[in-house]
């Protein structure tokens, strides 16, 4: 996680906004970098886990915003790529496959 994303975290904290996580690039992760599924996998939870620590870090009154942290299974992490225009939430995807395979969604959350 960059300087720049824990100073805008900092500062949507302090001034009581929600934070989301939007991963940028998965073009470049999916096709460019050729990363084994398991190695995607970990390189996105140490992402969201970094994330959600520096936001433990300035999220010091939970009572006021309740949880803020993080989560792909609860809708604030998107996945995408702006430069091809396309972006999806992991329930967006769970939903897709459902429709494709007869399964519910929650089966694949």
């Amino acid at each position: 996680v960059s300087v720049q994303t824990e100073t805008v975290l900092r500062q949507a904290i302090s001034e009581r906004i929600k934070p989301v996580l939007f991963m940028n690039k998965m073009d470049r992760a999916l096709l460019e970098l050729n990363l084994e599924q398991e190695d995607l996998y970990q390189t996105f939870q140490r992402i969201l886990e970094s994330t959600n620590v520096i936001i433990a870090t300035y999220a010091t009154d939970e009572s006021i915003m309740g949880n803020i942290q993080v989560h792909a299974s609860d809708g604030t992490v998107g996945f995408g790529s702006g430069l091809h225009g396309w972006a999806f939430t992991l329930k967006q995807f769970a939903e897709m496959y459902s429709d494709k395979f007869g399964i519910e969604v929650p089966k694949f959350m």
